[in-house]
């Protein structure tokens, strides 16, 4: 299977490849991507469905990327971008 068929369905994004999905849940996807310029190894990505926020999913939303960003510990996820996308999946 080719590298191009695999990714066949994953959500386009300018600065990374998304090369498989990790889970899904009510409103958002985690995919394992691959950063296109730095050399930032492995990351994951999350894709947020907004047809599938409400306003209070939203701001619950806003609150958590706030809250990850000033977060530094050695077994949380280190918040490093947020960046709007409009995607079809």
């Amino acid at each position: 299977m080719s590298a191009s068929s695999c990714t066949v369905g994953l959500p386009q994004m300018k600065d990374y490849v998304l090369t498989e999905s990790l889970g899904t849940g009510t409103y958002a996807t985690v995919y394992k991507a691959v950063h296109k310029g730095k050399q930032k190894g492995v990351v994951a990505v999350k894709c947020i469905k907004r047809s599938r926020l409400t306003v209070s999913s939203m701001e619950n939303l806003l609150t958590e990327i706030k809250v990850m960003k000033q977060l530094q510990h050695e077994h949380i996820v280190q918040l490093s971008e947020f960046e709007l996308v409009h995607y079809s999946s």
